[in-house]
């Protein structure tokens, strides 16, 4: 049961009309389909964006076509009761290998996110071109060794490092593929993890659950002992 001294931050950023997207920026079509001002009973938007643009969940079928979609996980799925805040310094460009940080990790972690700070750069270009990434062997590690782990949370923009996009696939594939060893590890991009962490409790995700893609922009939720 959650404390009523518990504090709620969201780890995940609003959509925005220009988001930061891998490779660069993109704009979001947004469009308004009836206004109150214009004589409409209501305000009714569409918007048209990329699914992989934002917050968002790398579910197993954005690389295999036998892989679960967003879609496909229950929602008790989404519910962290374990999780673990890893803080991490990256240069551009360089891909988080297995180094001192594993000596930290604990047994019945469900979800870890990487706190690296990049999130300061997120208006600037540099954010979806010189990015950090992850090496595959950290997808391993966490298959092989933690089971428990079912998803990793990052604060730049994809495990895929822009300048060395073949690494960064098969960074995907080490944590996304259904055939590999123990269950696949989904994967949250472009997460804000700018918050004070140190007491997070829990980590409610909330993808946006659409019939038929791969995976999803969501919505994600910390709560902390205040």
């Amino acid at each position: 049961m959650l404390s009523s001294f518990m504090k709620h931050v969201y780890l995940s950023y609003p959509i925005t009309s220009k988001i930061p997207v891998y490779g660069g920026i993109a704009d979001i079509k947004r469009n308004q389909v009836k206004s109150i001002s214009s004589g409409s009973f209501a305000n009714v938007y569409s918007v048209t964006m990329e699914n992989h643009w934002g917050t968002h969940i790398d579910a197993p079928n954005h690389f295999f076509e036998n892989g679960l979609m967003v879609n496909d996980y229950p929602a008790d799925f989404w519910f962290f009761k374990n999780p673990m805040v890893i803080h991490i310094d990256l240069k551009p460009g360089e891909l988080l290998c297995c180094s001192d940080w594993i000596e930290s990790m604990k047994p019945g972690t469900d979800i870890i996110l990487f706190k690296s700070g990049w999130g300061k750069l997120r208006k600037t270009e540099k954010y979806g071109i010189d990015n950090p990434g992850m090496h595959p062997e950290v997808g391993f590690f966490m298959r092989e060794e933690y089971p428990s782990v079912r998803a990793v949370g990052i604060d730049w923009v994809s495990i895929s490092s822009f300048a060395n996009r073949e690494v960064g696939r098969q960074a995907h594939h080490a944590f996304l593929d259904p055939d590999s060893v123990n269950n696949p590890v989904l994967i949250i991009e472009d997460m804000d993890l700018s918050h004070d962490l140190r007491e997070l409790r829990e980590v409610w995700v909330a993808p946006l659950r659409v019939e038929g893609i791969d995976s999803a922009p969501c919505t994600v939720m910390g709560f902390i002992d205040d």
